[in-house]
């Protein structure tokens, strides 16, 4: 093998063992090496499994081992659905509450939603939700979560109203930048009218551009009101349409 290529190895095995340790989920797969070609990734990839460093998981998918005091460390059902399934999922339920940090419950089974035609061949034992006809958008797991969580009308929170606005609201004005705030109303648009007023509710409470609601508003029915569940206690509610 010539130099060059030994080069080209090295750094795709690298990158690898890069793209693995900074992944949340230490969860990899040849699309995310970017930087060498697609066969030198595949073959990187199988090269750190054979040596121990990963571990294949699922076809495409490798695992970062990590030692715990409990051993090698695994990945979460929920990482594993979002990964072979490319991210065409969302957090749902009580797994969305928990990830805004509105409920401490953590289910036995992650809860989750799938954009498809057809349920996973494998769900790695989560409870999966499937939503046919729908549209993914290319969201955060954070974001994802929010739209859930709306939509569920903050039934899993088990904080109460004044706290859970709270947290969105902190959510939605320092944790999100503008473009993320931008992507995740056009996400809306896809969604159930109630998540709409809802979410256009949340954004003029805590003070964002009218630029960012006034789509959501106008997406409405004017005549139609909307079931708000736990977001009822927002000011603006009735001005965005809430019984």
């Amino acid at each position: 093998m010539s130099e060059m290529k030994r080069k080209r190895g090295r750094s795709a095995t690298e990158l690898a063992l890069r793209k693995a340790a900074s992944a949340s989920d230490s969860l990899v797969r040849v699309e995310d090496i970017q930087g060498v070609t697609p066969a030198a990734a595949s073959k990187a990839l199988s090269r750190l499994a054979e040596q121990g460093k990963l571990k294949r998981v699922a076809k495409g998918v490798y695992h970062s081992l990590k030692k715990t005091p409990l051993g090698a460390s695994k990945p979460s059902a929920a990482a594993m659905v979002r990964r072979t399934l490319k991210d065409k999922t969302r957090p749902t339920g009580a797994s969305a509450a928990n990830l805004l940090g509105l409920s401490t419950q953590v289910p036995a089974r992650p809860q989750l939603v799938v954009f498809g035609s057809n349920l996973p061949a494998d769900a790695y034992g989560a409870r999966v939700h499937l939503r046919r006809g729908a549209r993914s958008h290319p969201l955060t797991e954070l974001e994802g979560a929010l739209l859930e969580f709306l939509r569920d009308r903050g039934a899993y929170a088990q904080t109460g109203g004044e706290e859970t606005l709270k947290r969105l609201g902190r959510l939605l004005k320092s944790e999100l930048s503008e473009s993320r705030l931008r992507e995740l109303r056009d996400a809306a648009q896809d969604e159930p009218p109630r998540v709409r007023a809802v979410l256009g509710a949340l954004f003029e409470h805590t003070g964002l551009s009218k630029s960012l609601f006034e789509p959501l508003r106008k997406s409405l029915n004017p005549l139609s009101k909307f079931d708000f569940g736990l977001l009822r206690e927002l000011p603006n509610a009735l001005e965005w349409q809430a019984k």
